[in-house]
């Protein structure tokens, strides 16, 4: 699909600087970049103005990762929940300063409460979510909710569970879903083609790697067990509000990615 942008996530530079990551990314012939607000690469002024610059310098287009170390969004301590926030809601005007249309969100995770109380955590999410549209509106910004690999204890793990969240925020037009292709094949390996068949409509943006269906590996794209033959028609119908990122671990891999996937989606 010739409109379908792809980007490089900036995990794959995550250890060196953030300004020597966007250049080695513009000579691996990327156009777009996934900047991960989050360790060394966290947003400050003097970031931001480096990105702005950047951006004019090599007509860059930005999406942003919202920090997720240790940030849990739908936890029941509401001193913790607020402190989660205020980092999400930084990352958002982060988005709007640098004109990036969308900022990709890691879902709540569970409670040992909810065993007491059912749906606690879902329940907290949900509300947060209605607080994130609201800035996201004001900012106009979109937000993709992404999936998490099994066995981690996100509320989105299977494509189950992220279209009872599509069900539930159907009216929040800024909020949809971020799909993790390699996080989906850790719950089944034919999880990714349930999401592009069933959830397609609120499909906002793609994270895209590859690995043993086991581990959250993310290996360079056709380097796992993935089945990306069946799932690239599905791909090529979307319309996405931020393209797919390409998430993997070193330079090498997102060289090996780019190759292979702007070969797929010819």
């Amino acid at each position: 699909m010739k409109d379908m942008k792809i980007y490089l996530s900036s995990l794959a530079g995550v250890v060196g600087s953030l300004r020597g990551f966007l250049l080695r990314a513009v000579e691996l012939g990327f156009n777009n970049v996934e900047i991960l607000d989050e360790w060394g690469h966290r947003l400050n002024d003097r970031r931001r103005r480096e990105l702005l610059e950047l951006k004019r310098s090599y007509s860059l287009d930005y999406v942003i990762h919202a920090p997720y170390d240790g940030i849990n969004v739908s936890t029941p301590q509401r001193s913790l929940r607020k402190a989660a926030l205020k980092l999400i809601e930084a990352s958002m005007r982060n988005a709007h300063y640098l004109d990036a249309r969308l900022i990709v969100l890691h879902s709540g995770f569970k409670s040992p409460l909810d065993f007491i109380k059912p749906k606690t955590t879902w329940d907290i999410f949900l509300n947060v979510l209605r607080e994130i549209n609201k800035l996201a509106n004001d900012l106009d910004v979109y937000v993709g909710v992404e999936n998490m690999p099994s066995g981690g204890h996100a509320l989105i793990e299977s494509c189950d569970e992220a279209l009872m969240l599509i069900e539930e925020v159907h009216a929040l037009e800024r909020i949809g879903l971020t799909l993790d292709v390699g996080h989906s094949n850790t719950v089944d390996i034919h999880e990714a083609r349930n999401y592009l068949l069933r959830a397609s409509d609120r499909l906002f943006h793609l994270h895209i790697h590859d690995n043993d269906g086991k581990r959250d590996e993310h290996l360079a794209v056709g380097s796992g067990t993935i089945n990306w033959a069946s799932i690239i028609p599905l791909i090529k119908r979307l319309k996405l509000v931020g393209g797919l990122s390409i998430e993997v671990m070193n330079f090498k891999d997102a060289r090996k990615s780019l190759n292979v996937v702007a070969r797929m989606l010819r």
